[in-house]
């Protein structure tokens, strides 16, 4: 078997990609390009964000394999000047699709709040020259500096209002998604998994982490298996944002 897959370019994906079979190749892009890449069939699925799943017609997800987390993320957070609140004006992190529209449903549901909304680079300090708040997803939303701001960790609020875990992404592909490249995915997701010290000696390579932040948040906070709540979680994101207007009507991607 060959194929070229899309990924995010962030530590929390290692345990999914670090043990592929031999013909798997990976190409690596921020979130909010990878649907691009498997529209224009240079890859055959893309390891990317939930709301691809939910705004696209005809996507066919990968059954049992998530980037997921119960409770707070570390790695997906909102910096805020004031209260979230007070926020009036939110920048939105430019490589990020599903993570920014979760900060919308969070502001709206927990704190009354629909800010304006502009897109920028991943630079905390410059995003928040023009903003009361701003996102920043992955290895820079967990490594950004807190002091002096508030922070809402957008993984905590969404558990703390539902309950329920959330799914950050998912492997995605198109109607010609093989069964083949879908077991091979989920059977590297059981090796990839299965050695926390090698994916923890390679976050420490990649980022310079120490190897206790890395061992917490690759064998602690995220969570690598998709289960029928991960599954509820998905499509209650989905619902929610239907419900404030930021999708026209939640898709229902096939399950493979």
């Amino acid at each position: 078997m060959r194929a070229t897959l899309g990924c995010v370019p962030y530590v929390n994906a290692i345990p999914l990609v670090r043990v592929l079979p031999e013909g798997l190749e990976v190409v690596f892009d921020e979130p909010s390009r990878l649907p691009a890449l498997l529209d224009s069939t240079a890859v055959q699925a893309v390891l990317a964000s939930s709301f691809e799943a939910l705004r696209t017609p005809g996507r066919v997800c990968v059954e049992g394999v998530a980037i997921g987390s119960r409770g707070p993320a570390e790695s997906v957070r909102v910096f805020s000047k004031v209260l979230p609140s007070k926020i009036q004006r939110l920048a939105l992190d430019s490589s990020s699709l599903t993570s920014n529209h979760l900060a919308q449903v969070v502001l709206a549901q927990g704190y009354g709040v629909r800010p304006e909304l502009f897109t920028a680079p991943p630079d905390l300090s410059l995003m928040l020259e023009s903003a009361d708040a701003a996102v920043l997803i992955g290895d820079r939303g967990l490594e950004a500096s807190s002091e002096g701001l508030e922070v809402l960790d957008l993984g905590e609020e969404w558990t703390r209002f539902t309950g329920l875990p959330f799914v950050w992404a998912l492997w995605i592909g198109g109607p010609s998604l093989e069964p083949e490249l879908a077991e091979a995915l989920r059977e590297a997701r059981k090796a990839g998994t299965s050695d926390l010290e090698a994916n923890v000696a390679m976050a420490v390579e990649r980022r310079g982490w120490t190897e206790g932040r890395a061992r917490t948040y690759l064998g602690e906070t995220m969570q690598y298996e998709l289960d029928s709540e991960g599954h509820k979680a998905f499509e209650l994101y989905g619902d929610k944002l239907v419900e404030l207007g930021l999708l026209p009507e939640r898709q229902s991607p096939n399950w493979l």
